[in-house]
């Protein structure tokens, strides 16, 4: 069986910013590859497939990892995770960073984030289990909004599949505009 593995990933020229891409990259790559070892259902070709957007707002560059996997079953598993590094500070900006500056942070989250996704079409006429992922995905938990990019327009919020909606519906970005922060 031949396994099918496809990364794209930046390197920069902060080292800070570099070793933070490795710890999330590396354990990924490791994982794939034990289960390769062994595979569940051995007619089918594993794959691990990654590619990465970038966003960058004054200081702030954020890399946005898409990655898919698939090891057996009736579709890949699919995940979204931001890694946020600010230049002038040499750092790591994660959720928490955000919480501690603004305290009220994740109720205003929660609440413009159902607010927008409403609006969306496949947020019409919910029946109740999607009503119910939505306001579980989008409560006031810092787990809910850990991917996030600055851009020019807002703070960027992305929800994975399964996260606010059934895995066909896909994945969601919004935009909330920092005005709604202050």
């Amino acid at each position: 069986m031949k396994n099918e593995i496809k990364m794209t990933y930046p390197r920069t020229e902060f080292p800070v910013f570099n070793k933070e891409i490795k710890n999330y990259v590396n354990p990924l790559l490791d994982e794939f590859m034990e289960y390769g070892e062994a595979p569940i259902q051995p007619d089918f070709p594993y794959t691990l497939d990654m590619y990465y957007e970038k966003y960058q707002e004054k200081d702030d560059i954020t890399y946005v990892f898409f990655t898919s996997f698939y090891l057996g079953g009736a579709h890949p598993n699919n995940t979204i995770k931001t890694i946020t590094y600010n230049k002038k500070e040499d750092k790591i900006i994660t959720i928490d960073t955000l919480i501690e500056e603004y305290p009220n942070l994740l109720e205003i989250l929660s609440e413009e984030s159902r607010n927008i996704l409403k609006k969306y079409p496949n947020f019409k006429n919910l029946n109740q289990s999607m009503n119910e992922m939505l306001l579980e995905g989008t409560k006031t938990d810092r787990n809910n909004f850990r991917n996030f990019a600055f851009s020019k327009d807002g703070l960027i919020i992305f929800f994975e599949q399964y996260q606010i909606a059934p895995y066909s519906e896909g994945s969601f970005r919004i935009t909330v505009p920092y005005q709604k922060f202050q």
